[in-house]
């Protein structure tokens, strides 16, 4: 996995939920995704995910974020990711 955006939208595939947990990502889980879409979103890069070009961080550029939950037997993504739309607003 590599943090680096490489166009003007950021395009995640959430793959490391579970079935397990109802809403397919624990609570602290989703809130950390929560805040590294925003910082996407408004032209940043996490500042806790690897990056191959380490000057992405001082380029700020405003882009499109679409998240997609992907993981196990799919039970609850869905949930997943109406939770996460709740936690970005």
């Amino acid at each position: 996995m590599f943090a680096d955006p490489t166009a003007d939208f950021v395009y995640a595939r959430l793959q490391r939920g579970t079935d397990e947990t109802p809403t397919c990502y624990p609570p602290k889980e989703l809130d950390h995704w929560a805040g590294r879409l925003k910082s996407y979103a408004d032209g940043g890069v996490p500042e806790d995910l690897p990056l191959i070009a380490k000057d992405q961080r001082a380029q700020k550029t405003p882009r499109e974020v679409f998240a997609f939950f992907i993981s196990g037997g799919k039970v609850n993504a869905p949930r997943g990711a109406r939770e996460l739309q709740t936690r970005i607003g």
